[in-house]
């Protein structure tokens, strides 16, 4: 069966059609890469994704993620020393969830039929 990204028109009110707690559960599932064996979620997932990777600042995020993460280290430099561990803990979150974002078909190809 072949499969195909759910459009914004079919996406918004099958996202919206979920319960609370199971959007919760889909989006961190999808920032951690983690797989889905539910087909159904695995495409809603996979829609989900494409729909953050087209927004404005993931596009952007190497323009705005360095210089953002070099005036965090200059004023948490200032601070503490362990404010600095945990600005570079954050980076590397948002790094690894932008990774995912891209990473949700190949994770999920087994439940999307691939």
């Amino acid at each position: 069966m072949a499969t195909r990204t759910l459009d914004t028109d079919d996406f918004i009110p099958q996202w919206n059609a979920l319960d609370r707690r199971e959007r919760f559960r889909l989006r961190r599932l999808v920032r951690l890469g983690r797989p889905i064996d539910d087909p159904g979620k695995a495409r809603l997932a996979r829609a989900y994704a494409d729909v953050q990777r087209g927004r404005i600042w993931i596009r952007l995020f190497w323009w705005w993620f360095v210089p953002g993460l070099a005036i965090a280290l200059g004023v948490a430099a200032q601070l503490h020393p362990l404010v600095i561990g945990v600005v570079l803990a954050l980076a590397a979150q948002a790094v690894l969830t932008r990774r995912n974002l891209g990473r949700v078909e190949r994770v999920n190809a087994r439940a999307l039929g691939g």
